[in-house]
C-alpha cells in the first residue's frame, strides 16, 4: 500500500510485461500516487466530528465533470450518481438521478462502467448479468445522458431528461461472446470506454463503444461496436471481439476485469483488473496498458503490466482527469475503490495516480 508520508514511484519496464512479452524501447511507464486513497464522505456535524464517512456507496465507475475538480461516481446498488471532489473524496450535494434513467430495482440497474465524450455526454452500462432472464433484464442497460446547461457555482448538476438515450447491447454481445466461449450465460460487464472517430471523405463521424467483460473469467475479453452519430434511442449495437488476454492469478485468485479506459493522447487502452475470492477478501489490483499498435488480427494480446497496487482493496472505477492540453507523455488517472461496502463495511475510496513515460 502507498505510504501516506511519501510518494512512491514505480517504474515497470517492458521486460515485466505480461507473459514475458517485450515492449518497444523506452516504453516504460512511471507511476506516482498522490497521497493515500481517501474515503467518500460528507461534512460532519461539528468541528469535533469533521467528516462523516459514507458507509453505503459502492463506487463502481467514475468520470470527471468539466475540468476534473469534481467527478461523477456510479453507485453499484442504485440508479444514482454522486458528485465527489476529486482531491478530497467529499460528496457534494444529494444523489443525481432522473426518472428518465432505468429505475432502481432489487437487481438493477447495476451500473458497472462509465465513459464520457467531448460533447459533455456521459455513458453508463449495466452489468447485463444475472441468474435468470428477469434479473438480466433489470441490468441490461446502456444509456447516454448529459447535465442541464447553466449550472451555477455550488449547484448540484441535474440530468437533462431529454438527453437520455438508450442503446441495445445484450443480444449482440451474447452472439459475439458465443463465438469465443461456451459460457455465454456467465456474461458480466464491468468495463466501458469510448473513442470518438472524426469524419473522413470515406466515412461519417462515429463513436466506437468498447465493453469489457468480468465474466467469463478464463480470460479478459473486450468487444467493440460502432455508434453512428445521431443514433436514436433503442438503436441496437453490433459487437465484435476486439482483444483478449490472460491476466493470470494473484495469491491463487484469478484476476478479473473491473474497468476499461481509452486515452486518445496515449493511443491505447488501460485495463484494470482486481482479485476477489469466495469469502469477499481482496488480493490486489493490476493496471495494464495496451497501445493501438499492439492489436493483432487474432485479438490475443500481451499488454504491458504497469502497476500492481492496493492488496487490501478492490479497484473498480478508472478514468483520466482532464489536462490543460492532452499529453502523450503525462497522464493523471483517478481510481475508485468499490470495496463492496455492504458486505465488508469498508467505505469506497478514490486515489489519483500520475503517469509519465
Amino acid at each position: 500500500m502507498f505510504d501516506g508520508k511519501m510518494t512512491r514511484g514505480l517504474t515497470l519496464l517492458g521486460v515485466l510485461a505480461f507473459s514475458g512479452s517485450t515492449t518497444l524501447a523506452g516504453d516504460s511507464i512511471r507511476v506516482e500516487a498522490e497521497g493515500i486513497p481517501v474515503a467518500l464522505h460528507r461534512s460532519g456535524a461539528s468541528p469535533s466530528d469533521p467528516i462523516q464517512v459514507d458507509p453505503k456507496i459502492e463506487a463502481s465507475a467514475v468520470e470527471p465533470i468539466g475540468d476534473g475538480k469534481y467527478v461523477l461516481i456510479a453507485h453499484d446498488k442504485a440508479a444514482e450518481f454522486f458528485v465527489v471532489e476529486a482531491a478530497t473524496g467529499k460528496i457534494i450535494g444529494p444523489a443525481v438521478t432522473s426518472t428518465s434513467l432505468p429505475p432502481t430495482t432489487p437487481a438493477g440497474p447495476k451500473f458497472e462502467g462509465m465513459a464520457r465524450d467531448s460533447k459533455g455526454n456521459f455513458y453508463a452500462i449495466g452489468s447485463h448479468s444475472g441468474k435468470t432472464d428477469a434479473e438480466r433484464g433489470q441490468r441490461a442497460h446502456l444509456v447516454r445522458f448529459r447535465f442541464k446547461a447553466g449550472l451555477k457555482p455550488g449547484e448540484t448538476p441535474t440530468i437533462d431528461p431529454d438527453s437520455v438515450v438508450r442503446f441495445a447491447a445484450w443480444e449482440s454481445l451474447k452472439t459475439a461472446l458465443g463465438s469465443d466461449s461456451t459460457e455465454v450465460s456467465k456474461l458480466k460487464i464491468e468495463g466501458l470506454a469510448i473513442r470518438e472517430v472524426a469524419a473522413t471523405a470515406a466515412q461519417p463521424a462515429k463513436v466506437e463503444i468498447y465493453v469489457g467483460l468480468r465474466e467469463p473469467s478464463d480470460q479478459i475479453r473486450v468487444f467493440a461496436a460502432d455508434l453512428a452519430e445521431g443514433a436514436t434511442s433503442g438503436s441496437a449495437l453490433t459487437f465484435r471481439k476486439l482483444f483478449a488476454f490472460d491476466p493470470g492469478q494473484r495469491e491463487g485468485v484469478t484476476a478479473t476485469l473491473t474497468s476499461l479506459l481509452y486515452v486518445p493522447a496515449w493511443h491505447g487502452f488501460f485495463v484494470m483488473t482486481a482479485t476477489e475470492d469466495g469469502d469477499n477478501a481482496f488480493h490486489g489490483n493490476t493496471l495494464w496498458f495496451l497501445p493501438d499498435s499492439s492489436l493483432p488480427a487474432s485479438g490475443q494480446v500481451h499488454p504491458e503490466r504497469v502497476l500492481d497496487f492496493e492488496v487490501a482493496m478492490k479497484a473498480e472505477g478508472l478514468t483520466d482527469l482532464p489536462q490543460a492540453s492532452p499529453s502523450a507523455s503525462k497522464l493523471r488517472l483517478l481510481v475508485a475503490f468499490d470495496n463492496d461496502a455492504k458486505s465488508t463495511h469498508m467505505p469506497s475510496r478514490i486515489q489519483t495516480l500520475n503517469l509519465s513515460r
